[in-house]
């Protein structure tokens, strides 16, 4: 069950203008968390901004030795920008753990599956590479952006799956292969590789084009959607998306981790 806590900033490590990561105290948060879930933050006082921000945890870890949320977050407005300036120490509220998990729990040591991140896609990805490790699942990752500036954490994630099954691409070519992500995970279902189920997190049309990818294989799909919200608990209907049975579906209850399949991708 969520709760509103009121977390201290640890510290925000900035990568570039553009991208951070709010490190902040876990609370009870930290315990409840899967891969998967997500907050909401409050992002300063006062009407502006008014409403809480929603951003996916991106790991639970320490920090100096205190347990710690992880966030990681691309300046793209107000309210990112005021959360990447608070200074260490400042009191944030939180609501979480928010949502609907990646599936994992029917995985066992063994099991192969493969990630595949765009752009900032890969904050929930982060710490279901941490449990994959931990529980022996094999795990293939698949990260692309549009340049190299915009995939972050490599280290993170080489460190939990090896540096082996970390394969990057970017619209310019400035690392790894250059052109979509979605290549990728062709050339490697091509090459043989077989999956159990490919977990995903990215802009739309990388969506688009993968959920095409994975019906044609037959492979189960799990989507991180990403939407903007003001309540984070399915009362505000702000962030609902078409479903291919007809009907809406909540991105902030019924998900954010979604079936594919789920989905009618071309309405979004």
């Amino acid at each position: 069950m969520a709760t509103l806590e009121t977390l201290r900033v640890l510290r925000t490590l900035r990568y570039d203008p553009l991208h951070y990561s709010l490190f902040l105290q876990a609370g009870s948060i930290g315990g409840k968390t899967r891969p998967g879930h997500f907050a909401m933050l409050q992002a300063g006082e006062g009407l502006r901004p008014y409403l809480r921000r929603a951003f996916s945890i991106a790991d639970v870890t320490t920090f100096g030795g205190v347990p710690a949320l992880e966030f990681v977050v691309r300046v793209v407005g107000r309210g990112t920008e005021l959360l990447g300036r608070f200074s260490e120490g400042t009191p944030i509220p939180v609501l979480g753990p928010l949502g609907q998990p990646f599936p994992v729990e029917d995985l066992a040591a063994g099991d192969r599956v493969a990630l595949v991140a765009g752009g900032i896609g890969l904050a929930p990805l982060l710490l279901l590479s941490r449990w994959l490790s931990q529980a022996g699942v094999e795990a293939d990752l698949f990260y692309g952006g549009r340049n190299e500036s915009d995939v972050l954490k490599r280290a993170d994630f080489e460190r939990f799956l090896g540096p082996h099954r970390c394969r990057y691409a970017t619209d310019d070519g400035s690392l790894g292969r250059r052109g979509r992500v979605t290549d990728l995970l062709e050339q490697s279902l091509g090459g043989g590789a077989k999956y159990r189920r490919v977990f995903a997190c990215g802009p739309v049309p990388m969506f688009r084009t993968l959920s095409a990818i994975l019906a044609s294989a037959g492979i189960e799909g799990s989507f991180a959607l990403e939407s903007e919200m003001a309540c984070g608990f399915g009362v505000c209907l702000g962030c609902v998306v078409p479903a291919a049975a007809g009907g809406y579906v909540t991105v902030c209850k019924e998900g954010p981790c979604l079936p594919a399949d789920r989905i009618d991708w071309s309405r979004v």
